[in-house]
């Protein structure tokens, strides 16, 4: 997996904390605020085979720490308004890898924005009663947020200052919606299962994309002799790419968790549970438009040549259009001390990527929570 870009950077962290748990909602005029602390490391990834490949130096192995945030709140007992910022910031990361300069990479920025409402429809809150099995659906935008200037990290290559190589989100709209059912075998487990699905209905501007697209894209003049054998002449100075749009299709996420909760002292609750979770993406999808100018001098020299240099690379962004799969494991568990003033829920949960496909960076995390419960 020998690679001398940043390939993998983009949803690095679909492992770290979901905030997305099971179909329990909250009561009316009850809050609760999220504080997700996460550090994540990577010392390989999964091909186009699915085989795990470690890094060796250089390779981009890498560690970073992200703070995530959350605020759920009781509309009525049945619906729960949610702002789930997660992950949220990368506040530190370093990447093991050249770009061909003495830059030193990163995998800084901001992730998306998910607003939403979760409504329980079966369950003990919800407006068919039950006992022993909760339903709810939720559905959502996935706001965009700002990301990285790639021209401006482009320039940072140039002059060996540190450069930010991708998103760590796709910072493009999407709309979804979420399925949760719990069946309850005691009043100590149940069973929970998970589902998530995103589409993203805009085009994203390729130059917004990553660094790799960025340069692939060829946006500087003078960069022809990177897609085809030099030339002489106007053409080596022409710019090639008019625009470019890439299409992320959609996301899509199961999950099983088995959930054992008990208390352990008056007000105090265990609760221990072990997710699995599996996230599927397809392919990105690449398409670019030539410059009439690039078109003109170029199938001058040879009929054809424009489209063949355009094919050429978009062939090296779109690579062999197999989807990109993970399956992780995610252990974790917390204890919620009710009888506080304010009730606090402290949890820990790590997870661990099993197998994938087209996967740069096995990500590995370890998430702290701490949830703070508030009513008004």
């Amino acid at each position: 997996m020998k690679r001398t870009l940043v390939f993998g950077l983009v949803l690095l962290l679909v492992s770290t904390a979901i905030f997305a748990e099971d179909a329990k909602v909250m009561p009316a005029r009850v809050g609760r605020f999220y504080l997700a602390p996460t550090f994540g490391f990577a010392n390989g990834g999964f091909d186009s085979d699915g085989k795990y490949e470690s890094f060796d130096s250089g390779e981009g192995s890498m560690k970073m720490f992200n703070l995530g945030f959350a605020l759920e709140y009781g509309i009525i007992n049945w619906i729960t308004g949610a702002i789930q910022w997660a992950p949220g910031i990368n506040i530190w990361s370093d990447v093991d890898t050249s770009l061909g300069t003495d830059s030193t990479v990163n995998a800084n920025g901001l992730a998306d924005l998910f607003v939403g409402a979760k409504m329980q429809i079966l369950g003990n809150q919800g407006p068919v009663e039950n006992e022993t099995i909760r339903f709810a659906i939720a559905p959502g935008v996935k706001i965009p947020l700002p990301g990285p200037d790639f021209e401006e990290q482009f320039d940072n290559r140039a002059k060996n200052e540190p450069v930010t190589a991708a998103n760590i989100d796709k910072h493009s709209l999407g709309l979804g919606v979420r399925a949760y059912f719990d069946y309850l075998i005691n009043d100590k487990f149940f069973i929970n299962l998970y589902g998530e699905f995103v589409g993203y209905p805009v085009k994203q501007d390729i130059r917004k994309s990553g660094i790799e697209s960025y340069m692939a894209e060829l946006i500087a003049k003078g960069g022809l002799a990177a897609a085809a054998p030099p030339l002489a002449g106007d053409i080596m100075n022409s710019t090639i790419i008019k625009d470019g749009e890439v299409n992320y299709g959609y996301d899509l996420t199961f999950e099983m968790e088995p959930v054992f909760s008990t208390s352990i002292g008056q007000g105090t609750v265990l609760t221990a549970g072990l997710p699995l979770n599996f996230k599927l993406s397809p392919a990105k999808k690449y398409d670019l438009t030539i410059t009439d100018e690039f078109a003109t001098l170029a199938n001058g020299i040879m009929p054809g040549m424009a489209d063949t240099v355009k094919d050429n690379i978009l062939n090296g962004l779109n690579g062999d259009g197999s989807p990109n799969y993970i399956f992780s494991l995610k252990p974790g568990v917390s204890v919620f001390f009710m009888g506080w003033t304010l009730p606090m829920e402290f949890k820990v949960q790590y997870s661990a990527p099993i197998f994938g496909q087209n996967i740069g960076n096995a990500l590995h995390t370890i998430t702290f929570q701490a949830r703070l419960y508030f009513k008004f």
